[in-house]
């Protein structure tokens, strides 16, 4: 009997030691963003339309773009195996997109900028609204100007890429 019950008792002192080493230890810090989405993960998760805004923002130059960034751009547009032809009209669609975006973001901006003087803030979905309009009207402008080709591979393209892409949902 001495022997079970000082067998009872050092286990219970050890569930109890090792409780308290549980508790005393340092809690884990970990830097994971809130409804983060990693497309190397789930590219299934990235709706294309943000799949394709990122990569018209990322492969349009602005209204003068200088020879490098002409070269960036070029380089990007071979990888997606776009005929020199619609590669021409891409680039076309492409400097227009930049510009319609580049005034959504500085019109965002200067109501921003207005709204803190006077301590109030602006709407951010507003411009994310327009900037989902603006990508689905320049999807739609490839869709009609490149040829059937051009747009699946695209299409493909973009969609390829998602597994480099990190998002955030709302």
């Amino acid at each position: 009997m001495t022997r079970y019950l000082t067998a009872v008792v050092s286990v219970l002192m050890l569930a109890f030691a090792f409780g308290a080493w549980a508790q005393s230890s340092p809690p884990q810090h970990q830097h994971v963003a809130p409804n983060l989405i990693d497309g190397a993960v789930h590219p299934e998760l990235i709706p294309d339309s943000v799949a394709y805004r990122l990569y018209l923002v990322a492969v349009s130059t602005g209204q003068n773009p200088t020879e490098a960034a002409q070269k960036r751009q070029r380089a990007h547009l071979m990888k997606t195996g776009v005929e020199d032809t619609d590669q021409r009209i891409l680039v076309s669609i492409l400097s227009d997109f930049r510009a319609k975006y580049d005034a959504l973001v500085s019109e965002y901006n200067d109501a921003a900028t207005a709204a803190a003087a006077r301590n109030k803030t602006t709407d951010v979905h507003t411009l994310l609204k327009k900037l989902d309009d603006l990508v689905q009207s320049t999807r739609d402008t490839i869709s009609v100007r490149l040829s059937s080709r051009g747009v699946v591979k695209i299409h493909s393209f973009v969609v390829s890429q998602k597994k480099n892409m990190k998002v955030t949902e709302d």
